[in-house]
Order: structure tokens, then sequence, then C-alpha cells
């Protein structure tokens, strides 16, 4: 009953009336969010290499775009598929954006390993890894000369980044950002309780909402359609989940980066909560990986 209700409720009508059923059910309008997608990473790109100084040079720019492109091609073309090109760019953009190295060689290597993961790390024919999070959880944990600095996008842009990110949710539909919108609900929710717990100021949880890197983590990695649950009951169940872990890391454990360990640590749920709840696995149009 319950089930039912949420997939009812996370349904998005087509302009006829009518429920949309298929591959992509729940894109908002006609238009592939992957160009808008791509239009916000640039413009942030672009944001935090002139306004925040951010230490990115158009040679690791170019460097890293054309190296996603290019084994993107050689990928789908190994397997027959579609070069599913803007694919590469949200990965490339992705991985310039929260990803830092004193060396291109991390941020080439970063990009190699999200690339080959969609193709080489599979489950009955879907990546199972957010490529972006995988390739950067991988380098920081084997290079000293990478990391991720959750405070490099500051609080200045955090407003500009929720309306960017609430106009994802309108080209993919709240049924397809069910797992964005699941993390956003129960996540406030367990740092306010923990300062009530705590007795700390409310300053102190809304602080820690208004933060870029997080922003960016919820709208444009963790929402990623092709590693989420294909039925909305469990991208809903999936996001609390990685709320809750990537909480409790970061507290008990101190991790720095913990949304990006357990949205990795979360992943290999993804085939057990299509087993148990089934839905339309979600394809791009006319697209590979």
């Amino acid at each position: 009953m319950g089930f039912r209700f949420a997939e009812q409720v996370f349904r998005v009508p087509r302009r006829d009336g009518t429920a949309s059923q298929g591959p992509d059910a729940g894109a908002g309008i006609g238009i592939d969010p992957r160009y808008y997608q791509l239009a916000v990473q640039s413009g942030l790109l672009l944001f935090g290499v002139f306004r925040l100084q951010l230490e990115v040079s158009a040679v690791r720019i170019a460097a890293v775009v054309v190296t996603a492109v290019l084994l993107q091609w050689f990928f789908t073309r190994c397997y027959r598929l579609a070069p599913n090109v803007p694919s590469a760019l949200n990965t490339s953009l992705s991985i310039l954006l929260l990803l830092r190295s004193d060396g291109l060689l991390w941020l080439l290597l970063a990009v190699a390993i999200a690339i080959a993961g969609k193709f080489l790390v599979t489950s009955g024919g879907r990546h199972i890894f957010n490529p972006s999070a995988f390739g950067i959880l991988l380098v920081i944990l084997v290079a000293d000369g990478a990391w991720v600095t959750p405070g490099q996008w500051g609080h200045e842009i955090w407003l500009a980044l929720l309306a960017a990110g609430s106009g994802l949710v309108v080209f993919l539909g709240p049924g397809r950002m069910a797992t964005t919108l699941a993390f956003g609900a129960v996540y406030p929710l367990l740092l306010l309780a923990n300062a009530a717990w705590l007795g700390d100021p409310w300053q102190i949880p809304l602080h820690r909402l208004q933060n870029g890197a997080l922003l960016i983590f919820a709208f444009f990695m963790l929402s990623d359609p092709k590693t989420v649950p294909a039925a909305v009951v469990g991208r809903i169940l999936y996001g609390a989940w990685v709320a809750v872990l990537g909480w409790r890391i970061g507290y008990y454990y101190y991790l720095p980066n913990a949304f990006l360990y357990a949205l990795i640590l979360s992943s290999p749920l993804v085939p057990a909560l299509n087993h148990w709840i089934p839905g339309r696995r979600f394809v791009w149009p006319g697209t590979g990986p």
C-alpha cells in the first residue's frame, strides 16, 4: 500500500494528462537534462576559476575533458554502443569540480577509473558505482597528492546551487530525483536532531547545510539515474540510507568526504533493492552507459 502510494505521488503527468511510464518515467519536460547539467557544471567551474581562484588551469580542464571523451569513445566502440558523449562530459566536469591535486596525472587517473568503471564494474548491464565518485575516491585513497576540500566552494553560492539543483528536479522530474529529495529531507533532520541532543545552537547545523560541495554532491552526483534504484520507493530508501550513513561516518569516524564514502559503500545495495522492489530500468535515449 505504502509503496503504491509513493509511486503514485512521484509519477509526473505528461502534457496529455497521462502518467509517464517509459524508461525515463519521471522526466519533467522533453529536454535532455544532461545538457542542463553540463551548463550548470560549466558555469560552476568558471565561477570557481575566476571568482574563487581555484587552481584549475585551462590545460588541466582540456586534458581531463578530452581524456574522458576519448575513453568513452573507446569503450563504446568496444561494446558496440552509442558514444554518449554528454555522459563523459558530465563525469569529467564533476571530477574537475571536486578533486584537487598537485599534478595532472591524478586527475587523469580519476577520469580513467570513472569511465572504465562504467563498463567494467557492472551488474545486470548497469554500472554499479557513480563514475565520478568512484574515480575520485579511489584516487584520494591511494594518492597523497590528491584531495577533496569540502569547503573549497564556500557558502556564498549555496543559494544559487540550490536553485540550479531545483532546476534539475524540473528537468528530470521528482520521481527520478527521489534519491536527492530523500537525502535532502533526512540529512537536515539528522543535523538538527544531533544539535538538539548536544545542546548546540541552531546556527551550527544550518551553517553545515549551506555548503556548496554538499549541494554539488546531492544534486549532481547522488542523483545519477543510472546508479540509483529503478523504483521510486527504492530511490527514496536509498537516498535516506546514504544520508544516515554519511552522517554516521562524518560524526562518529570523523572522516572527511564522508558522503563520497557513503555513496560508494551503499552502491552495492542497488542491485538488491532492484531485486526486492522492481522498477523500470533507466536508459538515456539512444545511448549506452
